[in-house]
C-alpha cells in the first residue's frame, strides 16, 4: 500500500499527460481537416461568389468543425497570389495574449494561389503540459495548420 501511495501521483499524471496528448493531438488534426475544407471552398469560387465572403467562408468552417473545436475561436489568415513562386508569409505575430494580430482575410480570384492559415487557442489541465506547448512565458498553447491550393478557373 505505501508503494502505492508513493507512485499512484506520479502513474496519474503521466496517463493524464497522456491523454492531454492525445486530445491535443486530435484537435491538431481536427484542424487541419478544417482548414483543409475551407481551402477546398476557396478553390472552387464557392466563398468569393457569395454575397459576404467571409461571412459564407467562417459559415462553412463551423459546418466543418467538429465537438473538439469551437468554430468561432480559430483564426484564419487567407490570402492570395498570382504564382506559386510568390507565395511569402510573414511570421505570425502574436499579441500578449496570445492572439495572432497579422493574420488578413484576402482570398484570390480563378486561377490564383490561395493560402490558408489558421490558429486556435488549447488550454491544459495537467501541470507542467502547458510550459511543453506554449508560444511563450505567459501565452497559450496554439495548434496551427496551413494549407495552399490553387483557385480553379470558375470565372
Amino acid at each position: 500500500m505505501i508503494e502505492f501511495a508513493l507512485l499512484a501521483p506520479v502513474f496519474f499524471m503521466m496517463i493524464m499527460g497522456l491523454v492531454e496528448f492525445v486530445l491535443f493531438q486530435y484537435k491538431t488534426y481536427a484542424l487541419n481537416h478544417v482548414v483543409y475544407e475551407a481551402a477546398r471552398n476557396l478553390q472552387t469560387g464557392e466563398v468569393q461568389t457569395a454575397a459576404d465572403m467571409q461571412a459564407a467562408f467562417y459559415e462553412e468552417v463551423c459546418n466543418t468543425a467538429g465537438p473538439m473545436i469551437d468554430c468561432e475561436a480559430i483564426v484564419f489568415d487567407v490570402r492570395s497570389f498570382d504564382a506559386l513562386a510568390d507565395v511569402s508569409y510573414p511570421p505570425p505575430v502574436f499579441d500578449s495574449e496570445g492572439n495572432p494580430s497579422n493574420f488578413v482575410f484576402e482570398p484570390g480570384g480563378a486561377n490564383k494561389y490561395s493560402v490558408v492559415r489558421a490558429a486556435i487557442h488549447h488550454q491544459f489541465v495537467t501541470p507542467f503540459m502547458d510550459k511543453l506547448f506554449r508560444m511563450g512565458p505567459d501565452m497559450p498553447a496554439i495548434v496551427n495548420s496551413f494549407c495552399i491550393v490553387k483557385n480553379e478557373p470558375w470565372a
